[in-house]
């Protein structure tokens, strides 16, 4: 057996045990916000933990609050970082990611399982911070008020500030802000709001960001100039039919996408890439593969395209084929877990909710993509900077990232120099390729979905200790 496969099996038997010991943390100004390490619901004894509202300001009639959960380290490394994960939406919880891809809980697969505890823990490697965000996710409190994503990292960084007043002891702690999706949007905003303020003002140490599957370029790169080479290339695993490719290929031609990634996915790149002047927002790649992927293959999903017919349940009630949110979901199954967590017992909570976060016109955020604003200041400030995307995602496409990255310019240069090729290795397998330069690092985890701890744990484990230093290159493209 590697050193690597030793490695997870003796964290797999370790963490359920870990999480049982004493935690070095007592924060004594939260004892408020203490969680009993037995709770409703969850059938073993939990890491200790700390979980509520704080408000978003100091502000005395501040009625704006998030919501978090806050996870002590169970291993015996990682006491001075902290992780925040966040999900995306706009206006999903990060409680889906606490309950079924980084926290210590894993929620049934099925209404016959019951949860269990996760080995990929990410608090076997820090402090793990989940935090519902803007105002109107979940458990947060107040109306929402901001109408950008500038607006929404101050308000972000005003919690963040509140909560390291609180929790004092973290202070100085190296900090981490990851998360997936929509928070690709949030994320080098937030961070940029963190880097314009002195070095650990509030205790606020930002060292770098990890963003997977992220929206954090425009719809025309991250879906609209792949989807095309990405269904054909997937063409028998998504079950599409000559006919239907066909039809996939005329769109693609008629909005000069046909050849689009061949033509401009260069390493170096070969200069600013530029949109097709018969390109056309009133038609879709995108769309109109979703739309034939659906009607020839019922258990199609976009979250992974795997051939999957298990897409009917989710315990947080959003199963992959759902289009909205459900109330019939653990946490309201459970009022008094929601008690334990600080909570009003009576607040229904929805994975996304169905309303608007942004207080704009039909409620959208027109905010730019980071990749041409703020995301490369952040990399230059960061440590480290990690992008991961997974190959059987169709929400954001895995080489719309890459055409982005070779869109964007940080560090004085252009783009990656050289594609990522360098392995990522464990249980003596291949699982993808990564590529660093100039503190970015860019990973595409094989076979994996929109949620690669969900669904690739293992690799996103691996590439967790990365991003924290825990690990080096080397040893990812090891064991």
């Amino acid at each position: 057996m590697s050193l690597w496969c030793k490695f997870l099996a003796l964290a797999a038997l370790a963490a359920p045990i870990l999480a049982l010991n004493a935690s070095k943390d007592t924060f004594p100004d939260a004892q408020k916000y203490l969680v009993n390490q037995t709770l409703p619901g969850i059938p073993f004894k939990v890491p200790h933990s700390w979980a509520g509202n704080m408000p978003i300001s100091g502000r005395k009639n501040e009625t704006r609050e998030l919501f978090f959960w806050l996870w002590t380290p169970t291993g015996d490394v990682g006491h001075d970082d902290i992780t925040i994960w966040l999900n995306g939406g706009p206006g999903c919880s990060s409680l889906e990611g606490a309950l079924s891809e980084t926290g210590p809980i894993t929620l049934p697969k099925s209404p016959k399982d019951v949860a269990t505890p996760n080995p990929y823990s990410w608090t076997n490697l820090s402090h793990v911070l989940f935090i519902e965000t803007p105002v109107g996710v979940g458990f947060t409190k107040g109306k929402p008020n901001i109408r950008n994503e500038r607006q929404h990292a101050k308000e972000f960084y005003g919690f963040l500030q509140q909560f390291f007043q609180t929790f004092k002891e973290l202070q100085g702690k190296r900090l981490w802000l990851t998360g997936e999706s929509y928070a690709g949007m949030y994320i080098p905003y937030m961070a940029h709001e963190i880097y314009s303020h002195p070095r650990n003002a509030s205790g606020i140490n930002l060292h770098g960001i990890g963003i997977n599957d992220p929206s954090f370029t425009t719809d025309f790169f991250g879906e609209e100039a792949p989807a095309y080479e990405f269904m054909k290339k997937n063409q028998h695993i998504i079950g599409l039919n000559n006919s239907a490719m066909a039809q996939i290929r005329d769109v693609a031609k008629k909005q000069g996408l046909l050849s689009y990634v061949k033509d401009n996915l260069h390493y170096p790149p070969q200069g600013p890439l530029r949109v097709p002047s018969q390109y056309s927002t009133r038609r879709s790649v995108w769309q109109t593969g979703y739309v034939l992927a659906n009607s020839t293959n019922q258990c199609f999903s976009v979250y992974e395209i795997k051939p999957n017919c298990t897409l009917d349940y989710d315990a947080l009630g959003m199963p992959l084929n759902a289009m909205e949110a459900s109330k019939k979901n653990f946490l309201n199954a459970h009022p008094d877990l929601k008690k334990a967590l600080h909570v009003n017992p009576d607040t229904v909570w929805k994975e996304c909710t169905d309303k608007p976060v942004f207080a704009t016109k039909h409620g959208l955020d027109h905010s730019e993509s980071p990749d041409r604003t703020v995301l490369p200041g952040v990399i230059e400030k960061s440590q480290r900077s990690v992008i991961q995307h997974g190959t059987w995602d169709y929400v954001l496409i895995a080489n719309g990232s890459a055409l982005a990255i070779q869109n964007m310019t940080w560090g004085g240069k252009m783009g990656f120099q050289t594609a990522p090729h360098t392995p990522i290795r464990f249980d003596g397998k291949v699982h993808g390729t990564f590529h660093e330069e100039r503190g970015l690092t860019f990973a595409l985890v094989d076979r994996a979905g929109h949620m690669i701890p969900q669904f690739k744990p293992k690799a996103s484990f691996k590439l967790q200790q990365y991003l924290l230093g825990q690990i080096t290159q080397s040893n990812l493209s090891q064991w």
